[in-house]
């Protein structure tokens, strides 16, 4: 089975010896990928996890050039946050660099806060989001992009040199709702959820089957808490939304994680928690030898 490891670019315990060292830890002990998390300047009123967090693209970059071969994912990309034109750029400069390493997620946000500091508009970030991946597709293809949109008028430019990745890395659509379910199957390669409970992932399941073309990936960053004082459970995000963590016992994960698998799941995404470094690398080890194993 893939996984992949959200690495600590956010959250009390952030620092370069934790990103670098877990990072490292992953690709040597077989994870697929590791994938960073994007807030930029988010509403004091959610100061935690994402009060502190490293730019999600200056730590993949420098994440690039620390490892080998796995894989670099973004979970997510705000790209309505940001200029699309940059942000397209930046990821094929990265593919290029990494020959073709990156799995790219991209979402729409959800704190307004953060969409005001950033000089964007929150309440037209749907819209702008379905033009920003049909804009970075055109960029990528490595023809001359004449692009003209509600937000966008790109035209008479170069865009070059094209993502190592033919037509560019694969974009997954982040987001829980039937909405981003829909953007992901029509404008990207997969779908991202993050910690969807069963009778959500089952209801979108069968939307992605009815329509889902040939390689579409359903992906999901899902919150495990490792340990016998821990069980799952269902929580509030900041969003509101809900959310399912799974916890508990090693054997209990691996039943919680192999029924979201049978629901549909096929590329799971783990954020092990806030934890100091020592503890963060050994809750990896557990989590691939008691857990993936066991399913695998």
């Amino acid at each position: 089975m893939r996984v992949g490891l959200c690495i600590p670019n956010f959250g009390k315990n952030l620092s370069r010896e934790g990103v670098l060292s877990s990072a490292l830890e992953a690709e040597r002990l077989g994870y697929d990928s590791i994938w960073v998390t994007d807030h930029v300047a988010i509403g004091a009123s959610h100061p935690y996890p994402y009060g502190r967090t490293y730019e999600a693209l200056t730590t993949l970059s420098y994440l690039a050039g620390k490892t080998e071969s796995i894989k670099l994912g973004t979970s997510v990309i705000v790209t309505p946050l940001r200029n699309a034109v940059l942000v397209a750029k930046q990821i094929a400069t990265l593919d290029v660099l990494t020959e073709g390493r990156l799995i790219v997620g991209i979402g729409a946000g959800w704190e307004p806060t953060e969409f005001r500091a950033m000089g964007a508009d929150f309440r037209s970030r749907g819209r702008l989001l379905d033009e920003q991946l049909k804009l970075i597709k055109a960029l990528w293809s490595g023809k001359a992009p004449d692009f003209v949109g509600e937000f966008h008028k790109v035209v008479g430019v170069l865009f070059s040199p094209a993502p190592h990745t033919s037509n560019g890395p694969p974009v997954w659509v982040g987001g829980n709702s039937e909405r981003a379910v829909r953007r992901a199957l029509e404008l990207a390669d997969g779908w991202h959820f993050t910690g969807i409970p069963a009778d959500e992932l089952t209801e979108r399941m069968t939307l992605v089957r009815s329509r889902a073309r040939d390689g579409f990936v359903v992906s999901g960053r899902i919150t495990v808490r490792l340990g016998p004082q821990f069980k799952s459970e269902e929580v509030r995000a900041g969003s509101g939304e809900r959310r399912y963590v799974l916890g508990g016992k090693a054997s209990s994960v691996a039943d919680e994680l192999s029924r979201l698998i049978r629901l549909g799941l096929q590329y799971p995404v783990v954020y092990l928690g806030d934890l100091e470094q020592d503890e963060l690398l050994v809750k990896m080890r557990e989590f691939i030898n008691e857990v993936v194993l066991s399913i695998s």
